[in-house]
């Protein structure tokens, strides 16, 4: 007798609006195709119960059988450790950080206003705080789990690998890019399209060298600025349902479903975004004729510098000039970066410092960040 093998599990970390967004993409998928259950895990078992239900919802219009399964993201590392291991996921989404890229138009602070100067690139400990949490624990289980992170891959990814964890891609910025490059283009993407593009890359950079590369075949296009204009015009948020919809794809990717071609970001603690190929728990860059993976690199490093951050060869942070600039007079000990073992710690000082600046502003922002905190927001 012929045994079935069950469908893979996904266990997704967080309650915010990507986890949500995410989740609802995941019921329309076809139940043939991805993971069979999905687990969301949440600090505040409430959300995690408000995000399934509408997808289960959602799975039972378009008859699809997967089931949406709320859980506890417990703060204990054993508990976490067991609870994952009780699931036995396939692949583990990290949607949560610690600082919600929605922060700034939602409750602006002093702290929001340190980050308008020193930018993005300065929250990497807060982004990297709860993927370095779940990657550890799939660690020490001596897991066979993928970990897939949402939370700035194209810096968090590169230093996660060099901390020896199962980090396997990032989702986001790169697959909504190509997406956005693909709907410009139209009929004529279907020749083989290849995108080699940052998270800076969202919006439109300062100078044209730095514009994302974009390949038809192995002919590079010129216009691709004016090829990303709508997508840059339109807020980040309401982009959510179409970066869900391109996370769903590669996960189905990942767990036996067909092959997606696209670009994602941090594939093998590389920095940026890059051409890849998805398929059943691989990721395979895929760049195009005459661009060589150094190359690639180089490109990328220089980008994720003019962010504000590099990652050393060994795991440790160096922040640009103008971060330390802007971090110096409130994390004194932190401004000009940190080791990579020393993450936690990072992330720690600075969440101290970021709920000290928005408490100088209006006592209600400390609500805000300690939901921020437990992966509710993002």
């Amino acid at each position: 007798m012929i045994r079935r093998q069950s469908p893979p599990t996904l266990v997704v970390v967080g309650t915010g609006s990507l986890a949500r967004a995410v989740c609802m993409a995941l019921a329309r998928t076809p139940a043939a195709q991805g993971p069979g259950q999905v687990h969301v895990l949440g600090r505040d078992s409430r959300r995690a119960s408000s995000v399934c239900c509408p997808a289960r919802a959602e799975a039972a219009l378009c008859r699809v059988p997967r089931r949406f399964l709320p859980g506890e993201l417990d703060s204990d590392d054993a508990v976490l450790r067991e609870r994952l291991a009780a699931v036995g996921p396939g692949t583990v989404l990290v949607c949560a950080s610690w600082h919600s890229p929605w922060e700034r138009d939602r409750t602006p602070s002093a702290w929001t206003r340190v980050l308008d100067r020193c930018g993005f690139a300065a929250t990497l400990p807060l982004q990297a705080a709860v993927a370095l949490r779940v990657g550890r624990a799939l660690q020490q289980m001596y897991s066979q789990a993928q970990l897939v992170n949402a939370c700035y891959p194209d810096a968090v990814n590169p230093l996660l690998y060099r901390l020896g964890l199962p980090v396997v891609c990032g989702v986001g910025n790169g697959t909504l890019i190509t997406t956005s490059v693909q709907t410009a283009l139209g009929p004529a993407a279907r020749r083989g399209l290849r995108v080699l593009a940052h998270h800076r890359h969202l919006h439109r950079p300062d100078h044209p060298d730095d514009e994302a590369r974009v390949w038809l075949g192995n002919h590079e296009l010129g216009g691709v600025g004016q090829l990303l204009a709508q997508q840059r015009g339109v807020p980040r948020e309401a982009l959510n349902p179409v970066t869900a919809h391109t996370v769903a794809r590669l996960l189905t990717a990942l767990h036996g479903g067909p092959e997606l071609r696209t670009a994602v970001p941090g594939p093998q603690g590389l920095p940026g975004g890059y051409p890849a190929r998805v398929s059943r728990r691989r990721v395979e860059l895929d760049l195009p004729h005459g661009l060589t993976l150094s190359e690639a690199v180089a490109y990328n490093e220089r980008l994720t510098f003019a962010e504000g951050v590099r990652i050393a060869p060994d795991g440790d942070v160096e922040f640009a000039p103008s971060v330390q600039d802007a971090l110096r007079p409130h994390l004194p000990q932190l401004c000009e970066g940190f080791r990579a073992k020393d993450t936690a710690r990072a992330a720690a000082q600075m969440w101290q410092a970021a709920q000290l600046l928005r408490r100088r502003e209006d006592p209600a922002d400390a609500v805000y960040a300690r939901n921020a905190a437990n992966g509710d927001e993002g």
